[in-house]
């Protein structure tokens, strides 16, 4: 992510749009290319000295700000070297040794000869011992290469470009995506990373076209950070669609103006080999999930709920025998209003085929709906995550599964 100072965007008529660079920008794909040497190069180098190197690149190009970006960018993709479990017990065993040194010094004895007895004392080279003094200072921690695949220079712009976006939408309130008669396999690419993101969206049919609208945490100012960067995370997957459409409310400076991005902007999906992906705790509970009545589906189909709504499950569960499918759908501590138009829908047009999961912590920000959520029938209520056993427990009280004739 590009932080605040970093973001360069204009405001007209309360339309907000980001300042996209060309993706083939010849001189910009050299300052990339030139970023990315100077990383390769400084493998085993501290992080200060990286840091450093990169930013006299960014200062001396033509457009510092876009420069400082990419830098931005690129210093979040690497690892550095972890310090020792030990280090603070051994720093402070090596300035107590140092301290007994000194003491017991004569008032005549040089410098060289300090440095020699300090050595000895310690029984390591001194300027090891001295790199490996405040080792644990983030600055100090040596280069160790990327957090995954090493990006390229047009993958850098093109990451620029997302970043621009995605910034204004930390402090979106509402966002609502178009589809124009998108292929449905991407559609269901995009609804999986919408549920790995942990977000709710109302999903509308209108014709060929889908539409998602995905509101922001209400009230709750003190999730609005992390809800942002959840928003932004869901964008990333957005180009996946070839043709869309995305409108968000945000207040990037304390003034509230309407994001506006289309399939015409310079926007491109870095995540074409992590749709695939499965978040860790879905992972763990689909390797825990062992039932010989009921089997797990990780990729299930929105579903109708209410009068004319879709909603996307996060989980399916499919009876062996009778092939009745039972989905799941949580609601995190953000989720208030959902959960509240939800549990409508279903008052209004019962499916005992939909099980809404509802995190404990949304109880305590909801403490009117705790009584109701705790006694519904088809509310599974869990912290963080729901477990095997909870889920396996629910699934053997349903009666409505039938042996298949």
């Amino acid at each position: 992510m590009l932080t605040r100072e970093l973001l360069a965007y204009r405001t007209q008529k309360g339309i907000l749009r980001p300042a996209f660079v060309k993706r083939d920008d010849p001189a910009l794909l050299a300052l990339a290319t030139e970023l990315l040497a100077s990383v390769e190069s400084s493998r085993g180098a501290i992080c200060d000295d990286v840091e450093e190197a990169l930013g006299l690149l960014a200062g001396a190009w033509s457009r510092p700000k876009i420069a400082r970006g990419l830098v931005k960018l690129l210093v979040d993709r690497l690892t550095f070297e972890e310090p020792a479990a030990d280090v603070s017990e051994t720093r402070w065993a090596r300035l107590k040794t140092a301290a007994q040194v000194l003491r017991a010094l004569t008032p005549d004895t040089t410098v060289e000869a300090y440095e020699a007895r300090l050595e000895q004392a310690l029984g390591t080279p001194l300027q090891d011992a001295r790199e490996a003094l405040y080792a644990d200072l983030p600055g100090n921690r040596k280069l160790l290469g990327w957090d995954g695949e090493a990006p390229t220079s047009q993958t850098l712009v093109d990451r620029y470009n997302l970043a621009l976006a995605q910034g204004p939408l930390l402090s979106a309130r509402r966002l609502t995506l178009r589809a124009r008669s998108p292929e449905l396999l991407r559609v269901r690419k995009v609804l999986r990373w919408l549920k790995f993101c942990r977000l709710v969206a109302e999903v509308r049919r209108d014709g060929p076209d889908w539409e998602l609208e995905v509101e922001g945490p209400g009230a709750m100012l003190a999730l609005q950070k992390k809800y942002g960067l959840q928003l932004a995370s869901f964008l990333s997957v957005v180009p996946v669609l070839e043709r869309w459409e995305l409108k968000a409310t945000v207040e990037p400076s304390r003034r509230q103006a309407t994001l506006m991005l289309s399939d015409k902007d310079p926007l491109v999906s870095p995540l074409p080999a992590a749709l695939g992906h499965v978040p860790e705790e879905v992972a763990s509970l689909s390797s825990s999930f062992e039932d010989d009545a009921w089997e797990l589906d990780l990729t299930p189909l929105p579903r109708h709920v209410g009068a004319a709504s879709l909603c996307v499950p996060d989980l399916t569960f499919r009876h062996r025998d009778s092939r009745q499918e039972v989905a799941l759908e949580l609601f995190h501590a953000w989720h208030a209003s959902a959960l509240t138009r939800r549990l409508a829908e279903l008052r209004t047009r019962p499916d005992g085929g939909l099980l809404l999961g509802v995190d404990r912590a949304l109880l305590a920000k909801e403490p009117a709906e705790r009584e109701t959520l705790e006694a519904h029938p088809q509310v599974v209520l869990f912290h963080g995550f729901p477990s095997a056993k909870k889920l396996k427990d629910r699934l053997s009280k349903l009666s409505t599964a039938r042996p298949r004739k």
